[in-house]
């Protein structure tokens, strides 16, 4: 009897402590990464004349529309400061005056900055 007793004990210890480690392991909500196309105007000298927002898409849903995201101010003037820098801006002398569609990854977390890139990076 003393040793069902203790078998029972050690069993009920065990299914205890993994219980305790796979709480501690238990999945989070996945985070979700917003893509962000803007249309944006830029002035003969590659400056930022516009910049409109066109729409917020889910990327894991396919091209679908992001519903109840708001994108802040800052995400927006982050994004204009990206587009001010030499690797997005365009020669001076070669802009069209068409507007162009590019899109950034907003991340709800970090809603100040539009260099977020959630892709693995390619070598």
């Amino acid at each position: 009897m003393r040793f069902i007793r203790s078998i029972l004990c050690a069993l009920f210890a065990m299914f205890a402590l993994s219980s305790v480690a796979m709480a501690q392991n238990a999945p989070t909500a996945p985070r979700v990464i917003y893509a962000v196309v803007f249309g944006v105007l830029f002035d003969e000298a590659g400056d930022v004349r516009q910049l409109r927002l066109i729409k917020v898409v889910e990327p894991r849903k396919g091209n679908a529309d992001a519903e109840g995201v708001t994108i802040p101010e800052t995400f927006v003037e982050s994004v204009r400061k990206l587009l001010a820098t030499p690797r997005y801006r365009p020669k001076p002398g070669v802009v069209k005056p068409d507007e162009i569609f590019t899109y950034f990854f907003y991340d709800p977390d970090q809603p100040a900055r539009a260099d977020f890139d959630p892709r693995p990076q390619r070598r």
